[in-house]
């Protein structure tokens, strides 16, 4: 390939068939991912999407466009962070100009999922690319619900096994635990240093 120039918008380079816009290649690549991806602008308008997000979203592309992104994501009228305590990745990308990530509860398809929603800003925040992932089945859940017993705290796992958390999510997502003690178990379990011992 021979770079040829730029034109607004399109990089302008030469290929053997012919020349080719790279927003064209850019499109194309963004429809063979299979994440759902969202561009949100600093409106909270959805401006570009995939077609793994029109899928995911089970709406036409056109639907989804134009719309906020609360509205699509949340079915909802006004921005999430003003109706739940949810924390907005997007909202966090924009303020931070940093990338931020949440795990969400969300309707799909008539089914409850949980997703990983991860939020990067480019254009120096003038945008937020949103990509989300279903966690659903690699968590185990049923419906977005974790049986777990409501005294030990052991999960049931798909075999029937009861695990401790640590060993549920290890087992499901590969990641290890550290532990320590928060302050007021501390002061719970330990009366009698509590006074002595500043945390």
């Amino acid at each position: 390939m021979i770079f040829l120039g730029k034109l607004p918008g399109y990089i302008i380079r030469y290929k053997h068939d012919g020349i080719m816009k790279l927003k064209d290649v850019h499109q194309k690549i963004l429809d063979n991912l299979s994440q759902p991806i969202l561009l949100i602008d600093r409106e909270y308008i959805i401006i570009d999407v995939n077609k793994s997000a029109s899928t995911h979203f089970n709406l036409p592309v056109k639907k989804i466009v134009g719309q906020s992104c609360y509205k699509i994501t949340h079915g909802c009228n006004k921005p999430c962070w003003q109706i739940s305590d949810d924390s907005c990745p997007t909202k966090n990308a924009f303020k931070t100009k940093k990338k931020a990530h949440v795990i969400h509860k969300h309707l799909s398809k008539d089914r409850v999922i949980v997703e990983e929603i991860v939020a990067t800003p480019i254009y120096n925040g003038k945008y937020v690319i949103e990509e989300f992932r279903d966690i659903t089945n690699l968590l185990g859940l049923v419906d977005g619900i974790l049986p777990i017993c409501a005294s030990c705290k052991r999960i049931r796992d798909e075999e029937g096994k009861l695990l401790q958390v640590e060993g549920y999510i290890h087992n499901h997502t590969g990641a290890d635990f550290s532990h320590s003690i928060c302050p007021e178990c501390f002061h719970k379990l330990y009366p009698e240093f509590s006074s002595k011992i500043i945390l």
